[in-house]
Order: structure tokens, then sequence, then C-alpha cells
């Protein structure tokens, strides 16, 4: 959607509920992920106003659930914090790198080196930007997989390279540089994915992401030291602000439950865990009875005396007596309770599956067992957690429409940024033959 003017969270509010209410899906709507933008925290806050007021708005649990700030920006702005601290570090390394990228001569002489080493000459050499802190970190990637290749040219040509090339210190510190930052990179890899949920992935992930900060502060190293506390503080920021909402995700994979929060809550608080997820579930236990509360009522079948034949008919099943009734069908529990669904999940043991596990066809073929719980978890884990995903795919258009085809129709445009889509789709094996005939339809219809 286009925003006219500045883009303030006012305006960005104004737009968003104009739309909402337009397109229909006010009531439809359980969270929103936006970036960590200030003017997003402003907006979400008078959206969530708005759907209050709106009494017939399904805002669920007044709210609590409704702003995701992206897992990815966040963890872009830990990265680059941290190498704001440690950029001095990795200067030669990036030097020699320039210089190489920068001399088509020079770059085939590190070719020559690199295949008399017998390193593959096709991965290429990434060249760092200021603004993309994974960029350095597949420098980093990079250069160490040809260091022996970059030694080589040094001995070749002293002259040019001797101030340059990073000291045997400065590689191996490159090497741990290149072990911390591969951490985000594969958590940001992971939770970009779009073909398979990804709010259950979070709270695994990002807990990880906080015992390695905690340890790397603890470091002997003075520049990982310092890298890790200023990573440490904007960590913690966003932690207290995402960990609750999005660790009911977490519990809801079956191979996790409570479990798995227990475990993470006991390492960062000790003794005291226990009040932290006593916290939690009290979140989950709201959750659910907020879906309880949606589901329509039933009234409770009685004798379905009504489809048998009438000279079987017990008469006195007709006869009312609360009494017997409560005896009769009262719960085997000591407690007199009936046990819920939500109990009964929490009650169950984790699965122990290893390998790939599809999460929606578990609780697609659950619904008998669990209708509210696999309601939850159809809208929960249908939440993203990064927003990358909907960039690239608004960033689309800008990779068609070039200034040498600035003057595509419509839907020819259309037709392109399909196709590049359903290419996509049959490389991975998914229906291929239907995908290529839809492919050949589309594009017949388009260019008739």
């Amino acid at each position: 959607m286009h925003v006219e003017g500045r883009h303030t969270g006012s305006k960005l509010s104004e737009t968003f509920t104009e739309l909402m209410v337009k397109w229909y899906i006010d009531k439809k709507m359980f969270a929103l992920t936006l970036d960590n933008a200030a003017a997003n925290e402003v907006a979400v806050r008078d959206i969530v106003a708005d759907l209050k007021a709106n009494g017939s708005s399904s805002l669920v649990c007044d709210g609590l659930f409704f702003h995701v700030r992206c897992a990815c920006h966040i963890l872009n702005l830990v990265a680059r914090d941290g190498l704001s601290v440690i950029a001095h570090t990795i200067e030669n390394i990036r030097q020699l790198v320039l210089a190489v990228k920068g001399s088509p001569l020079q770059w085939e002489e590190l070719m020559k080196r690199a295949t008399e080493c017998g390193l593959d000459t096709t991965k290429g050499l990434c060249l760092d930007v200021s603004t993309r802190w994974n960029s350095t970190y597949m420098m980093l990637r990079d250069a160490l997989y040809y260091k022996a290749a970059f030694m080589r040219l040094k001995s070749s040509d002293r002259r040019r390279y001797e101030k340059i090339t990073p000291s045997p210190n400065e590689w191996s510190m490159a090497l741990k540089l290149f072990q911390c930052l591969k951490k985000f990179f594969d958590l940001t890899e992971l939770l970009s994915g779009t073909l398979y949920p990804t709010a259950n992935l979070f709270y695994r992930g990002f807990c990880e992401i906080k015992i390695l900060l905690d340890d790397w502060c603890d470091s002997q190293d003075t520049t990982i030291s310092a890298m890790a506390t200023s990573m440490s503080k904007k960590f913690e920021k966003y932690w207290k602000k995402s960990s609750t909402t999005l660790a009911v995700a977490c519990f809801l994979d079956p191979r996790y439950k409570k479990r798995l929060i227990e475990f993470y809550m006991r390492k960062f608080h000790g003794h005291a865990y226990q009040s932290h997820v006593d916290e939690l579930v009290d979140v989950i236990k709201n959750l659910y009875q907020f879906y309880c509360a949606s589901q329509p009522s039933t009234s409770r079948a009685r004798s379905g005396s009504e489809h048998m034949p009438s000279d079987t008919i017990d008469m006195l099943v007709d006869n009312d007596d609360e009494e017997l009734e409560n005896y009769l069908y009262e719960s085997s529990r000591p407690d007199g309770a009936e046990l819920s669904e939500l109990d009964k999940y929490m009650a169950d043991a984790p699965l122990r599956i290893s390998g790939q596990f599809d999460i929606l066809a578990w609780w697609k073929n659950q619904v008998d067992e669990y209708p509210i719980l696999s309601q939850i978890a159809r809208d929960l884990l249908a939440v993203q957690v990064s927003t990358v995903a909907s960039k690239s795919a608004f960033s689309a258009g800008g990779r068609v429409i070039d200034p040498f085809r600035s003057r595509l129709d419509p839907e020819m445009v259309e037709a392109l940024v399909c196709t590049k889509d359903w290419v996509a789709a049959t490389k991975r094996g998914n229906n291929n033959s239907l995908n290529l005939v839809l492919v050949h339809e589309f594009f017949i219809i388009v260019l008739c």
C-alpha cells in the first residue's frame, strides 16, 4: 500500500486502518509483523487503540500478541552494534580483499594461487558493505577459505601485499569473529524462510543467541568480550519485548511444549525460574480461555432417543434427575475437575522426533483431539517473525522494471513476476507438471 507524505506513526496507522476496514480484515487480524522503527511503535499503538474502540474486532487477549517485532531486524541491529566495536581488527582483511577485487589482473593471480592450493575458484570473494553486517560475515568466510592462496600471493609479490596482508593474530581473530557471526547468519537464514512456519523457531533460536552472548561477555579475549557487551545491550532491549508472546508458539511445538521453556528459564533465572514459567503459563491459559469463549455454544446431546424405536425407549431417562446425572457423569479425577485440552496437552510428554517435522500437518491431524488448541496453533503459527520475505516480495517489481524495461504493461509485469515464482516452485518438485501447465496457460492468456 502507498503512504503519501512523511511516514510518521500517525500517518501509517491512519492509512493502515482505512485499508483494514476497506479490505474487511479488521475482524481477522491476529498479529502485525514490523521492523523496529520508532514510527512503527506509534502506529501499532494507534491501530490497537482503534481496534479496541471497535467492539466487533477480534483483537486477541487485548492486543498482547498483535505487535511482532521483526526477528531478523533485531539480529541485524545487534550484529551491527558488535561489528562497530571490532571493525578495526579486520581492516587489513578488508583492504586485502578490496585490492584483489579492484584489479582483474590481481584477481587472476589470486585464482592461479588458489588452483595451486587445490581450492575451488568458482566460490568468489564477497566485499563487505557498511550497512549490511551479513556482507562482513561473507567476506570473512570467503577470505578464510582463500587464506592459503592469499599467503602464496603475498610470497609472489611482497612489495604489493606486505603492508596489507593480515598477521597470524589477525587471521586468528578473523576466524573467531567468523564463528561468532555464523550463529547470527544461520538464525537469520532460518527465520527468513517462507516454506515453513517460523513462529515456533523464534524462542529457541533467540535463547541460544542469549546464552552465546553471555558466554562471550565472559571471554578472556578482550575483543570478543567488548563486542559481546555491545551486542548484549541491544539484544536485551528487544528480548524483554518479544520473548514472552512468541514463547507461546514454541509451547505449541509438540517437540518442545513447556519443557524447553523451563530448560531455558532455569539457565536464565536460576532458582527463581518457576515464577517466570508461571507467568508464561498464565498467558497461555488466557489465550486458551479467549478461544474457548469465542467458540459457538453447542447444546449437549441428551440421549439420542428420537432416533430409536418407541418400544425401546426407557421412559426413566426423560425424568430429569440432576443429582443422578452429576453422579453418573462426574469426572473420575479425585478433585472432580474435568481435564481440559490444555491440561492434557501439557501432561503428555513431548514428541521425540529427529529430522524434518511438519508442525502444520501434525496439528491438522490433531483437530479431533485438540479442537481449540489446533485453532490457536493455526493462527499463531501463521505469524511470520520476519519481514524479510514480504519485503523481498514487494521488491520483485523493481527487479523486473529496470531502466531497460520501463514501459512494460501491467499485465506483462504480473506475468513475469508470477512466472518467476511458479518456475521456482517447479524446481522444488511440487506438482511440476501442473505448475508448468499453469505457466504455459497464463502466458497464452496474457499474450493474447
